[in-house]
């Protein structure tokens, strides 16, 4: 037996067609729950608030200390940040490890390291570079990323790692700045957040909680945007450029089509997609009549594509989101 679940595009037909006035519209968005109710609002607004809470709380220990640098001691510093540190474990110990408030305790508690790091290494003067705190950071946290199986944990926990390997290429590459430094460094992105993807896609897809799909999507923009900046290269470094950068960038783009078009159909994903293909359109155009010294004709013809496939991509979208529906309809 199929549940018949009533979209938006169905009540905006019917609303057009005159069969629904204003009033009416608004009521059955709010009953097949496409607009959200009070309820809904207040639970939404209850989690962003503990999670914004959370991480303005853990931002404020690290300014205070480096505020108060020269009036507080070593070991009161470092006596906040652990006393911060243990109680949010403390906290995500003796509440349940499926409630939001022991998740956001964790939360904390990854905030939290990356200042104690940072407050160890500038006292005893370690030595360390920025991008091995961060690299720190990241494997310390890990276990308690895992813990949480919480969604915007994962995100802080993806974000430092790539932070750590652009601090890396920054830091430890400096002296071999060259297109074979831009091209490594983007394929060691792409890379890295391809196989976290995928992975994420295959073990956190029913494990991890909290966010929707946040993840997934924090993944596909870091995945596309390498490959985006391998594109640009080539593109506009024509001394330097290698033939590969194309190829890893198309593959990668015609990657991403393939398993939210066809394998794990997501709207959002294919958003995104289209975003990077307008940008890299544009660029393309541009640069073609750039270099045949139309610069005039440069700007109409980048105008004219960016409009043309802008409606070309929200056209196609509007259609995945239909056949979305009509597969959540047949269910």
């Amino acid at each position: 037996m199929s549940t018949h679940t009533i979209g938006r595009d169905e009540i905006d037909q019917l609303a057009e067609a005159g069969h629904l006035d204003a009033a009416a519209r608004d009521a059955a968005l709010l009953m097949t729950g496409v607009t959200p109710d009070s309820r809904q609002w207040q639970r939404f607004l209850s989690h962003l608030f503990l999670l914004l809470g959370v991480t303005f709380l853990a931002a404020a220990a690290g300014y205070f200390i480096a505020y108060n640098w020269d009036v507080m001691g070593r070991f009161a510093k470092i006596g906040l940040l652990e006393a911060g540190l243990v109680g949010a474990v403390i906290v995500a110990l003796r509440a349940d490890s499926e409630t939001l408030i022991a998740r956001a305790a964790l939360l904390a508690a990854v905030l939290l390291t990356g200042p104690l790091l940072a407050f160890v290494g500038q006292t005893y003067q370690t030595g360390a570079d920025t991008y091995e705190l961060f690299r720190a950071w990241a494997l310390l946290t890990l276990p308690w990323v895992l813990v949480a199986r919480w969604r915007p944990t994962w995100c802080l926990w993806l974000l430092l790692v790539n932070v750590s390997i652009a601090l890396y290429f920054g830091e430890a590459w400096r002296p071999l700045v060259s297109s074979f430094f831009y091209q490594t460094a983007a394929l060691t992105h792409l890379v890295v957040n391809a196989l976290f993807l995928v992975a994420f896609e295959i073990w956190g897809r029913e494990r991890v909680t909290g966010g929707g799909r946040i993840v997934e999507r924090f993944a596909i923009v870091l995945v596309l945007a390498a490959a985006g900046f391998l594109y640009m290269h080539f593109l506009f470094e024509v001394r330097e450029r290698s033939g590969w950068e194309p190829i890893v960038a198309i593959a990668t783009y015609a990657a991403v089509w393939f398993v939210y078009r066809r394998q794990r159909i997501d709207a959002a994903a294919l958003a995104l997609w289209c975003f990077g293909g307008i940008v890299a359109a544009v660029a393309t155009v541009g640069k073609i009549l750039s270099d045949g010294r139309a610069e005039t004709a440069a700007f109409l013809f980048c105008g004219l594509t960016a409009i043309g496939l802008s409606a070309w991509a929200a056209a196609w979208l509007r259609n995945v989101n239909r056949e979305i529906n009509a597969k959540a309809e047949a269910a």
